[in-house]
């Protein structure tokens, strides 16, 4: 069993447990993770000037979803997708996504 999961949808969850973060808590969590604070507050505020698909993967990580990325051909372009197979990160996803 495995579910696929486009960027769009990786990044809009990502954006949404960012937000969810109370004022003064972000920057030592990316301290803690050893990520870029700026570059978070830009996914974070959807100020991203392209995708960062390989960003997405390693955020959803540390959320606990451990993807399997790939690149797929979208009529002109490249376009990323991801893949989740562990039983329970499936289920824990759909049930915080909805």
């Amino acid at each position: 069993m495995s579910l696929v999961i486009s960027y769009e949808e990786c990044l809009q969850y990502v954006q949404n447990e960012l937000n969810s973060f109370m004022h003064g808590e972000l920057k030592p969590w990316t301290e803690r993770q050893q990520l870029n604070y700026s570059m978070i507050v830009n996914v974070k505020n959807g100020r991203v000037p392209r995708p960062i698909p390989k960003l997405v993967q390693k955020i959803m990580g540390v959320f606990g979803f451990h993807l399997e990325a790939r690149r797929i051909r979208q009529e002109d372009r490249f376009v990323a997708e991801y893949t989740l197979v562990d039983a329970d990160e499936i289920k824990a996803f759909c049930s915080q996504s909805v």
